[in-house]
């Protein structure tokens, strides 16, 4: 009985076997690749206008095409199944016998260029599945790029502004939007950026592992990622500090632009200019500087801005009492040396790399509409300063906006090292006169009341500020 059972069981195994080695057989003497250049050469046939076209059409020969890319080190055999893309015929033919859109290979012969360099994939595939490399069983780093953002590639060999009225329309816009939301105020690129955000130095070419996936809505894709990350931040990324606000347009703009920025190195032979990645300004520098590096968090400059998902303060840095107080000195080293425990980091060469120069640039842009007309002179010398009392005063009148320890809140951070090394005077005009367009009301006798010898106490106490726990 078991002898029966068990040769049973074998027959059954066997004959499992036997189909499964018939199915690999077909599949192997019927690739994928052959059905589609068996259906091309149909259509060739159907489309054919004469007796001749027609035998020649059926003739063609079903074989395994591709094309080797020697300077790029790659091969492509995407040429079996997209057969019609270098065929005027196929104008109007549906994909993926469709001739290639626009006047692109007669510039980028698939012979010199191939397929891959420009829209990714995989070359050595011969079949959609592995070729294409997208869908949540596909493993590949680098998928299709969808055509919605395929111009990023056209930034690997042209540069963005060259080519916004030759097919690159939304690269090189993407790069102006980089260029003018501040993008760089958070993020390095080629070492001069921000670092509240990661460096997107080849941020265009990390696999998908790089990317959190969790909260993606669409295909599971660097592209998706990044396109649904600047439509919304904090839904990608939680806790994201990015403040984005761009129509869908802009953000679609800007997601071609940063998927431009990979670390595929072009042959040299391949490139229209030679590739350097530093995006420097032009035009009014300054403006340019501050669009590139101030701009995402300062807007105008010239109100103060609560965040009210962060609860921080943004200040005013170009308002006109807060100019009319600060001389050059102070703001170049805020400028240069940032400030500690917030947003606003350190602007020179070996922090966030802009030069002095630079620096100074900004600087001019920032102080352009300084107010003539100085505030009037405090004379803080003329007073001792009692730390106690200022403690006293500060409890009453300055920790609903600055915090119990001037940690900040509403009002700024006043334990921070650039307001601790900050002038005394500076620090007792500010007091007194308050900003307009801030949340800084004036304290003095033409506002909350105080006396000047309250407000030197409220300045001894400020001070030593930095030094508590």
């Amino acid at each position: 009985m078991y002898r029966k059972f068990y040769l049973s069981l074998s027959l059954l195994a066997g004959l499992i076997l036997f189909v499964f080695m018939g199915i690999a057989g077909y599949k192997e003497m019927t690739p994928e690749w052959a059905g589609y250049q068996q259906r091309y050469n149909k259509v060739m046939v159907e489309k054919a206008s004469d007796a001749a076209m027609r035998k020649k059409a059926g003739n063609l020969k079903v074989h395994l095409q591709q094309i080797y890319l020697k300077d790029l080190k790659r091969v492509d055999r995407c040429v079996n199944c997209h057969a019609g893309s270098e065929n005027p015929l196929m104008a109007e033919a549906k994909i993926p016998f469709r001739q290639h859109s626009g006047d692109y290979l007669k510039h980028h012969p698939p012979e010199r260029f191939g397929c891959t360099i420009c829209h990714n994939g995989q070359g050595r595939a011969l079949g959609v599945r592995e070729a294409h490399a997208r869908g949540h069983d596909v493993h590949w780093d680098r998928p299709l790029i969808p055509f919605e953002f395929i111009q990023s590639s056209c930034a690997l060999c042209h540069d963005p502004g060259t080519i916004k009225g030759q097919g690159g329309h939304k690269v090189a816009s993407g790069r102006k939007l980089f260029l003018e939301r501040g993008c760089q105020g958070c993020h390095k690129l080629d070492g001069v950026g921000g670092v509240l955000g990661k460096a997107l130095d080849d941020v265009g070419s990390q696999p998908v592992a790089y990317f959190p996936m969790k909260r993606v809505e669409g295909e599971k894709t660097v592209y998706a990622w990044m396109k649904e990350h600047f439509d919304d931040p904090r839904n990608i990324v939680m806790g994201s500090e990015m403040l984005a606000n761009l129509s869908d347009r802009e953000a679609e703009f800007l997601t071609t632009y940063v998927l431009s920025l990979r670390s595929d190195e072009v042959p040299k032979k391949y490139r229209s200019f030679q590739r350097a990645r530093g995006d420097e300004p032009s035009g009014e520098e300054g403006e340019s500087l501050y669009k590139m590096f101030c701009v995402a968090c300062h807007s105008t400059g010239t109100d103060s801005i609560y965040d009210e998902v962060f609860k921080r303060t943004i200040p005013a840095i170009m308002n006109p009492a807060f100019l009319s107080a600060a001389d050059d000195n102070y703001l170049r080293t805020v400028l240069a040396e940032g400030r500690a425990d917030t947003p606003m980091t350190a602007w020179k060469k070996d922090a966030a790399g802009l030069t002095a120069t630079q620096i100074d640039k900004i600087l001019a842009y920032i102080t352009r509409n300084r107010p003539e007309k100085k505030p009037q002179p405090f004379g803080l010398a003329g007073y001792a300063g009692n730390v106690r009392h200022g403690e006293q005063l500060y409890k009453i009148r300055c920790i609903s906006c600055h915090g119990e320890k001037g940690q900040g809140g509403v009002g700024l951070n006043l334990r921070n090292p650039v307001v601790q090394k900050a002038a005394f005077e500076f620090l007792a005009i500010t007091i007194r006169d308050g900003r307009d367009g801030t949340h800084m009301a004036p304290f003095g006798k033409q506002g909350v009341g105080l006396q000047n010898p309250d407000i030197a106490d409220l300045v001894a106490y400020v001070k030593t500020l930095g030094t508590k726990k």
